[in-house]
């Protein structure tokens, strides 16, 4: 999402706080932040392969992330792979899928 402001605080800035909340403040927990693409489910097919960068990508390459997209659904199966997939813990990943 772009960088708009609510009646708490810019919104990205409050997303990053929560996944640091979690790092920090339960050490305990086994976790993974991901970052979704933005949804488009009008022009991006379902059904494409999930591509996947680890750490916080904000800031870098910023034209290249702005054309990345991800189909709600395939965002979901990506959600559900991440809970099993164990060389993601502790990692902060974006996710997009290909858009054709």
């Amino acid at each position: 999402f772009g960088e708009y402001e609510t009646p708490y605080g810019e919104f990205n800035a409050i997303k990053r706080e929560g996944e640091d909340i979690v790092t920090k403040e339960f050490p305990s927990l086994s976790h993974c932040a991901l970052q979704m693409a933005k949804y488009e489910d009008n022009f991006v097919e379902e059904g494409q392969e999930c591509l996947r960068e680890e750490g916080k990508t904000e800031g870098t390459n910023a034209g290249d992330r702005s054309r990345r997209r991800i189909n709600r659904r395939d965002a979901a199966r990506a959600v559900s792979e991440a809970l099993t997939d164990e060389t993601l813990r502790t990692k902060v990943v974006e996710c997009w899928t290909e858009v054709r």
